[in-house]
């Protein structure tokens, strides 16, 4: 079986040619969380034995599987296409519609209603979402139960805890994501104030940088994250911490390098947005995979890839302070703090393991059932709201008149028609 696995088709994969996808797989190249997912995925797929090919926008070096450019791909030489989600637009597949049959559109993020349901309507083979949370804010789209599944991300298996050496540097807090609103780090420099007004023994390392998620963003004077972000609201927070709580701001890591990283923290916190949920959270996962209990809150995928059954390690309020208060009390219970982080890695290295992984592929692949599975019944209040919308076939309507942008789509779709 011959598949291919495609990247986004306007981002760049490396920032220089030297770079290769053995480094990255080896984890001397820094990349981001839908960069590694997709070329785990590539070379997972390839090592269960598929003839795999990786397109993207660049010429990149691989020994293990071909790599081709987006515009030399052939569709009609492959068995089935996997491609993010911005290959379709509502109205055309950037390889031919005419091979939406045999196409998986795998979401990186909580996709809009128009663009599963327009790639449903038109044909697509499956769609394939990263948690079961984002699942099921699909449930109005008609053909919902048949045409969307779930597959979990896989994780780097660089991602070991220090058995050795878990006792030292237990008072650093390590934050890994791109630091940006979106991924949360307002609230992170709300939960630091709050922490540093108790005077903590505690300090703050922050992994990752804009430029993991936009090359030709123009940074601050820091250099971390977009300039406007920085003058306005970084710099302004760094003036306010005493010199002893100022974070170490650690750039962007290599796996090997974020490994250390994390083996030499107490604990980690990953995006705190209530409102800028996280569709899976791969740095959950690999900070577990280390045996460190993770902080957040209890939102989107993260209540599927944080393991919480020692200590209740994800907020349920929207408020920062909630999480704050968290990791105090998890100051206070540094036996239970590492417990849970045992489990957690137990945890992660089961349910998010190559095996695994690869399991729910190869049934996808295979049209037959695969875990995790999607409860048909209702688990919240919009799950009941989106049936009823399915059930009633107003969903189209619904969201035509409810979000400017599914309009836009699905305007497009029927000027298309007529």
């Amino acid at each position: 079986m011959k598949i291919l696995v495609s990247l986004p088709p306007k981002k760049a994969v490396f920032s220089t040619p030297e770079q290769s996808i053995d480094q990255f797989l080896e984890g001397n190249i820094a990349g981001s969380g839908m960069l590694g997912s997709t070329v785990r995925l590539a070379n997972l797929l390839h090592d269960r034995g598929f003839e795999v090919c990786l397109s993207s926008t660049q010429e990149i070096m691989c020994s293990k599987f071909t790599c081709l450019k987006h515009e030399n791909v052939e569709p009609k030489e492959f068995d089935w296409l996997i491609v993010h989600e911005s290959h379709w637009d509502g109205i055309s597949l950037t390889f031919g519609n005419q091979f939406l049959n045999k196409t998986f559109l795998w979401l990186s993020l909580y996709s809009c209603f128009s663009l599963v349901f327009t790639f449903i309507k038109a044909g697509g083979h499956r769609v394939i979402c990263k948690s079961i949370d984002c699942a099921n804010t699909f449930r109005s789209v008609p053909g919902w139960e048949k045409k969307v599944a779930v597959a979990y991300n896989s994780y780097n298996q660089i991602f070991t805890p220090d058995l050795e050496n878990h006792e030292s540097n237990r008072k650093a807090l390590i934050f890994v994501g791109a630091i940006r609103p979106s991924k949360g780090f307002v609230e992170v420099m709300k939960i630091w104030s709050y922490l540093v007004q108790h005077k903590l023994d505690l300090k703050l390392k922050v992994a990752g940088s804009i430029q993991l998620h936009g090359s030709k963003t123009n940074t601050g004077s820091i250099g971390i994250a977009d300039q406007t972000f920085e003058s306005d609201y970084i710099e302004p927070w760094l003036e306010s911490l005493p010199d002893q709580y100022q974070p170490h701001f650690l750039g962007s890591l290599t796996p090997k390098q974020l490994q250390v990283e994390i083996n030499q923290s107490w604990g980690a916190i990953v995006n705190p947005s209530w409102y800028c949920t996280e569709t899976f959270c791969v740095s959950a996962v690999e900070a577990q995979a280390c045996n460190k209990t993770v902080f957040s809150v209890a939102r989107g995928g993260l209540k599927e890839t944080v393991y919480r059954g020692k200590f209740k390690s994800l907020a349920t309020k929207p408020n920062p302070e909630t999480i704050a208060k968290l990791i105090i009390q998890g100051l206070s219970n540094e036996k239970t703090i590492y417990e849970n982080g045992l489990l957690a890695g137990d945890y992660v290295r089961s349910k998010f393991s190559n095996q695994a992984i690869g399991d729910a592929w190869i049934n996808l692949l295979q049209d037959k059932p695969n875990e995790p599975y999607i409860p048909k019944n209702w688990q919240t209040p919009r799950d009941f709201l989106y049936d009823l919308l399915r059930y009633s076939k107003i969903s189209k309507l619904y969201y035509f008149y409810r979000s400017p942008h599914d309009r836009k789509i699905l305007s497009l779709t029927q000027k298309k028609d007529i």
